[in-house]
């Protein structure tokens, strides 16, 4: 047998914002059917790093994900999340490709930012976009939000590096105050513990899409940028409720008890429409891994991308 091996820099070479976009719509349509099953997700930790493995399947395909999040690679010149990818063939148990697991990763969830935006906006341009953090997820959220829509103006703000990030792809850095009072969507990219998003600082209306905070206790979003939300979409509501402070703590505060909280799925599948300001709360679901790497395997093939190995 012969599986299709892709670098991070074949993932980058066949990757386009429409394809990905469209890959996610579909994973996070066939999730909230039920057509795609996951178990919940696994996670470890190890020397106190977050460790986390994810599945997905169904009739065609079972993908399977490891990840991890080493924070302390960052002192070394190393990248803080790793890991692998592979997709086997549902018939024959067969592995089929293999792909370098961050970068999808970052690809996937950047990806679901922008769909969540279209959703919410219903058209494809976007006044001023503001992106808090600059690590990976802030590089690639801004540069598919580049490919997918038309934007006035990208604004960005970070504790650091986000100078060096804006140079790089021609945003504008600013510092967090006047990100938040100008931004009419915000991604919000961060590993904070403790909320950077603060909804007194916000627009009367706005689209918030956080991708940060995936533990009990840790917060993106402060209570004020909850209150003032008219529709949380999620990706998975057990998931969310699960893994994020940004929904626990408000819930488990009764902040919670008169909001339309909707999985994206379901918004997708039954043509909901979204009342803005609205937040987009993600914590990853293997899905958009199994149907984004289907999708890039795919294209990867037809394009002669990637090395193929016997095994």
């Amino acid at each position: 047998m012969e599986l299709l091996v892709l670098s991070k820099e074949d993932l980058l070479k066949i990757s386009d914002a429409e394809t990905l976009v469209d890959s996610v719509k579909i994973a996070f349509s066939s999730f909230s059917s039920g057509k795609m099953k996951q178990p919940e997700r696994h996670v470890d930790f190890v020397k106190g790093n977050w460790w986390g493995t994810m599945i997905g399947f169904n009739d065609q395909m079972f993908g399977i994900k490891i990840v991890n999040v080493i924070n302390e690679n960052r002192l070394k010149g190393l990248p803080a999340v790793n890991g692998v990818a592979i997709l086997f063939s549902a018939d024959t148990g067969e592995p089929q490709c293999l792909t370098e697991g961050s970068t999808l990763t970052a690809l996937r969830t950047a990806s679901a930012s922008v769909l969540s935006t279209w959703l919410a906006l219903r058209k494809k341009s976007i006044g001023t976009l503001g992106i808090v953090g600059a690590g990976d997820e802030a590089f690639y959220h801004a540069k598919l939000a580049q490919e997918f829509f038309s934007i006035e103006k990208i604004m960005i703000t970070a504790r650091k590096s986000h100078i060096d990030l804006a140079m790089k792809l021609g945003l504008l850095a600013v510092d967090k105050v006047k990100l938040l009072n100008s931004a009419d969507v915000i991604f919000s990219t961060t590993s904070s513990q403790d909320p950077v998003i603060l909804g007194k600082m916000l627009k009367d209306n706005f689209h918030v899409s956080s991708i940060g905070a995936h533990t009990p206790s840790s917060r993106e979003l402060d209570d004020d940028v909850i209150l003032k939300a008219r529709t949380i979409m999620v990706d998975s509501k057990e998931a969310v409720f699960r893994e994020s402070g940004d929904l626990i703590i408000p819930q488990n505060e009764g902040l919670l008890n008169d909001k339309n909280v909707v999985e994206i799925g379901d918004i997708i599948n039954n043509g909901y429409t979204i009342d803005t300001p609205s937040i987009f709360k993600t914590v990853g679901i293997a899905s958009q891994d199994v149907f984004t790497l289907s999708s890039v395997c795919k294209k990867a093939k037809e394009e002669g991308v990637g090395k193929l190995i016997k095994l």
